[in-house]
């Protein structure tokens, strides 16, 4: 990740992992990865409404911003649906500056009376921490800071460390700095290596160089550890002696006596002897001398998260314990109850307590009947401010503010601040003008897909040693991910170019990191490729002079899923075929896809090859032909055609199943054959997304792609009410009530559709959009609800709430027909330069295509108006299935496009 992406994040916005909010990056903290959050939640009087929990439903939804990420707003659902709600604005003022604006709107036939609760925290990457204790003459260092890392059993992942970790780090929350030297637990995932732990092999080894600041007449090195299982000794070799790590699931201490040292250089070296099964984790080396030994040990302390509190009359002042900068929090209105709440979980509050302003209520978590006992689930604190009597006379509207800032001196009036979110807000209420009003309808479920997309953005995640702001599939998940973050930045492509691109840098490699290649987490299915395609097509000359610096990048990425470099195994299989199970268990991200489940109950990881992994492979070295074509890379090409060629073939010859007419799973057999993987009965075990895929690669022959266009386009195989199906629904396996099996995802029905622009089939590429479309608007408008997926028998969103990742396709199929100035291709086809006049009703396009198919191009112009479309000069006929997108064949290999408007109006 280059270093000029790591600083575009602004300081505030949306990053709680817990509670929405407004946040705020603490980049002061002497502790990495500090947070402030300031959560909103509104009520009424003696209800149930839900904290604004960001990882389960919880009566509230992201509902509209800006582009820039200086406009938020959610709703809160007070009585549903929209009977009583409070919409919370969050609106920008300046850097340092945010307004709180929340209107709440009584649509009952009854007076209510409302209140609105602030609580303000510190969040710290972790409430406790193990700090190490030592004599003054001592020198100290952390097991990861080792000169030599040897795993005696190679790992796949050797230069692929999992989630951005530097190689034999580990998560280990009772060590000192909550990380420790070991094996990564996806060893569990990678059974069929028969990997062991750290230690676990003859020949493990850990060495050290580390300066020495004193002399030392009786040394002892003291080694904080512990072991994978609780039995059996971890044995190591070192010049010093043997180094027995006893069994422990606690951290503990091993010691050995080191003798006379002088200060300078002190190299040790540990080698293991081997286990049978258990392993250590190191957490750090202390040496001291003999006598102050046992002076060294950790212990545990809570990060003092109380602030000191100042209060004048609306305002309060924060300040908190870690060189934070201070914070001003000011609500609008005297009509305030403070209160304190001792925990990091807001449900450890009785929910009735907090919709109750009497004093009788402070004491957040006490029982009422004293029945329960007060709960206290994490450690933590809340400064609560409690603003009630918000009457609110029947069918009508109210509006409270509120601002915080790091500026003591900023001061507002609620009329200011009315008209600075006016400014903020004004842009993103309105219609937007760009859009062809013939996609009105589904404005409304594409904006909440968009806020999904800005608002699920988390801090810290930890990314090779410093903490980073990450956009997330959904709060849920409090981690880096490969292939959900391909497809975010493609949806964030439609509104910010500058944040798709730190999306894809993410999860770039810089040069000199020798830990991993790219960042890998989940499912190895390479999307940043497609995203970077994407940018690319888009970005004037400039521009992609500048993206050039990420070739390099690309190529590093791109040849280790080739199987060629730093100890990758895609390749192992030795038949030219490719396999990413040896990096996690789900190799098309589909996760209880049929054929994966079986291939793991029947433990053949070790010699199959799924389609997905051939097809991704082929199709991102084609596209890093067309990239090092444009960047001058020229010598890089034969490469990228010798590859693909190679597995293609390959792939053809061993994958097509004449039968089925589906590609399936390979097979690699002892004696050298190959066959495809099918179930006890015979029947290919891959009818789904996964058999149909080659289409995406651009390899099929004729008669192939009519047989999988067929499979696609039955409504009793894969044409289900609402979309694609993962699985045939006339598959013996295909399951009703699945994740993945019995529903419709929109990753890989996104992949589809862009093929079926190069091969003529832009009619049902349409219905595809369409389809989507529509059942994404039926849902989000009946539930609010951004869901992973839809189930087919239910025609329901299903599983996360507020979602965005694998979902974000619905943004560009909105904006693929009815957006003007959209420029749309397939895989094969690329857009040299475009460029349309203001009122979108003329346009020039130079394209060249990669490979001549039935490739055709969607441009978007100004539906109130009729044209006439010219390629390299000849009047051409288009088809236009959404007004205004107009739908050319190109049949030359180069060419400009000419749209000019008719005359007459529509």
């Amino acid at each position: 990740m280059r270093e000029e992406n790591k600083q575009m994040i602004p300081l505030w916005g949306p990053y709680s992992k817990k509670y929405m909010g407004i946040s705020r990056i603490m980049r002061e903290s002497r502790i990495p990865g500090a947070r402030w959050d300031l959560v909103v939640y509104p009520t009424y009087a003696n209800s149930a409404v839900s904290v604004p929990n960001v990882t389960v439903p919880s009566d509230y939804h992201p509902w509209n911003c800006d582009n820039e990420g200086k406009y938020f707003r959610y709703r809160y659902e007070l009585l549903w649906k929209d009977m009583l709600y409070a919409d919370v604005d969050f609106f920008s003022i300046e850097d340092e500056t945010w307004g709180i604006r929340v209107s709440y709107q009584n649509n009952t036939d009854r007076n209510q009376n409302c209140l609105l609760n602030f609580f303000a925290a510190e969040e710290y990457p972790q409430n406790s921490v193990y700090v190490i204790h030592r004599p003054e003459k001592s020198e100290v260092w952390n097991a990861l800071q080792y000169d030599e890392l040897v795993y005696a059993k190679k790992r796949p992942w050797e230069h692929l460390n999992h989630d951005a970790m530097k190689k034999g780090e580990v998560f280990i929350e009772d060590f000192t700095d909550g990380n420790g030297l070991g094996a990564s637990y996806y060893i569990m995932l990678a059974k069929h290596w028969d990997l062991k732990w750290f230690g676990g092999d003859r020949g493990d080894t850990a060495a050290y160089k580390i300066q020495l600041k004193n002399r030392y007449k009786n040394a002892v090195l003291s080694i904080r550890y512990k072991t994978m299982q609780n039995q059996e000794k971890v044995s190591f070799t070192s010049r010093f002696g043997s180094v027995v790590f006893e069994p422990t699931s606690t951290p503990a201490m091993c010691r050995i006596p080191l003798g006379a040292l002088e200060a300078g250089e002190f190299q040790f070296r540990l080698e293991a002897i081997g286990t049978l099964g258990n392993g250590v984790f190191l957490d750090f080396f202390a040496i001291t001398e003999e006598e102050e030994a046992e002076k060294v040990y950790a212990v545990k302390e809570i990060r003092n998260v109380i602030p000191k509190i100042e209060r004048q009359n609306e305002r309060v002042k924060y300040q908190y314990n870690y060189g934070e900068i201070p914070i001003y929090f000011t609500i609008q209105n005297r009509r305030i109850r403070n209160r304190d709440l001792y925990s990091g979980c807001l449900e450890d509050a009785l929910i009735t307590r907090m919709t109750n302003s009497d004093q009788t209520y402070d004491n957040l978590t006490k029982s009422f009947s004293g029945a329960f006992m007060d709960k206290h689930s994490d450690e933590g604190f809340y400064h609560a401010s409690m603003v009630e009597a918000i009457f609110l006379p029947a069918k009508s509207r109210r509006v409270e503010y509120a601002y915080v800032s790091t500026c003591e001196e900023k001061k507002y009036t609620n009329h200011e601040l009315e008209k600075l979110w006016e400014m903020r807000a004004k842009p993103c209420l309105e219609q937007d003008s760009r859009h062809n009003r013939e996609g009105n309808q589904y404005e409304f479920s594409t904006k909440l897909m968009k806020t999904a997309i800005f608002s699920n953005i988390v801090y810290p995640i930890y990314r090779h040693g410093e903490y980073i702001s990450h956009y997330t599939p959904g709060k849920r998940w409090d981690s880096l991910y490969t292939w959900d973050s391909g497809f975010i930045g493609i949806g964030m492509l439609e509104y910010s170019e500058k944040l798709a691109e730190y999306i894809m840098d993410t999860y770039l490699s810089e040069a000199d990191n020798q830990d991993f290649a790219f960042v890998s987490h989940g499912s190895l299915v390479p999307t940043q490729f497609y995203l970077f395609y994407e940018i690319l097509q888009r970005a004037d000359k400039e521009k992609r002079e500048d993206l050039k610096k990420y070739y390099p990048m690309f190529l590093r990425y791109y040849r280790y899923m080739a199987g060629k470099t730093e100890g990758s195994a895609t390749n192992r299989l030795g038949s030219g075929l490719l396999t990413v199970y040896d990096y996690f268990y789900n190799a098309s991200g589909m996760d209880d896809y049929p054929p994966q489940m079986e291939i793991h109950r029947r433990k053949l990881e070790k010699i199959a090859s799924p389609v997905c992994s051939n097809v991704h492979f082929i199709r991102i070295a084609k596209i890093m032909k067309r990239v090092a074509k444009l960047f001058g890379m020229d010598s890089d090409i034969a490469e990228f055609d010798e590859d693909l060629n190679r597995v293609k073939d390959v792939f053809l010859s061993s994958a097509w199943d004449e039968e089925s007419g589906y590609f399936g799973y390979v097979l690699h057999r002892s004696d050298g054959t190959r066959e495809i993987f099918r179930t006890e009965s015979g029947e290919n075990f891959n009818k789904g997304m996964d058999g149909v895929t080659p289409l995406i690669a651009g390899i099929c022959t004729e008669d192939q792609e009519k047989e999988l266009l067929q499979h696609l386009k039955s409504d009793q195989e894969l044409w289900s009410c609402v979309g694609i199906s993962t699985v045939d629904m006339s598959a013996s396996y295909f399951y009703d009530n699945g994740y993945w099996n019995g529903s419709v995802w929109y990753p890989y029905q996104y992949l589809i559709w862009k093929a079926m622009l190069d091969i003529g089939e832009n009619a049902f590429a349409y219905k595809i959009a369409e389809r989507a479309l529509t059942s994404w608007k039926q849902e989000t408008e009946f539930s609010y609800n951004t869901f992973e997926m839809m189930q087919i028998e239910t025609e329901r969103g299903g599983w996360f709430h507020q979602f965005s990742g694998l979902s974000s396709p619905i943004v560009t199929w909105y904006h693929a027909y009815y957006k003007k100035g959209s420029v749309t291709t397939g895989y094969e086809t690329w857009i040299e330069k475009q460029w349309f006049s203001e009122d979108y009703t003329e346009a020039v396009i130079h394209y060249e295509l990669n490979e001549k198919k039935k490739n055709r191009v969607i441009i978007v112009m100004d539906s109130d108006y009729d044209y006439q479309v010219f390629v390299n000069g000849k009047l051409v006929k288009y088809e236009e299935h959404a007004d205004g997108a107009l739908e050319i064949s190109l049949s030359e290999k180069k060419g400009e496009i000419k749209v000019v408007k008719n005359e007459e109006i529509l």
